[in-house]
């Protein structure tokens, strides 16, 4: 579905399969399970993610072999992109 121009306050908002142009988000839930999502000229205030199906399947994955910091600098990398030296991932040792 296409939203334009809309305020999204207090409500859960499906992301999966949706577009969002010049639209504010004000204490949200985002639902996300990895599907196609467009955003363009979007405003947010206080929100946070549930995630949902094989996403959080995958994030739970990395979050079991990496640990939880580990897994926050994977997010980071997404939202930071460098170069990776920063990232140093300390697996645990092969049994």
């Amino acid at each position: 579905m296409d939203y334009k121009d809309q305020t999204f306050e207090n409500v859960d908002v499906p992301l999966d399969g949706n577009s969002f142009e010049n639209c504010t988000f004000r204490d949200v839930v985002f639902t996300f399970g990895g599907g196609d999502l467009v955003m363009k000229n979007c405003g947010m205030d206080r929100f946070s993610f549930r995630f949902e199906g094989p996403l959080a399947n995958g994030l739970f994955a990395l979050y079991q072999l990496f640990g939880s910091e580990a897994l926050l600098q994977i997010i980071r990398g997404f939202l930071e992109p460098g170069d990776g030296s920063d990232i140093e991932l300390n697996l645990p040792a092969a049994q």
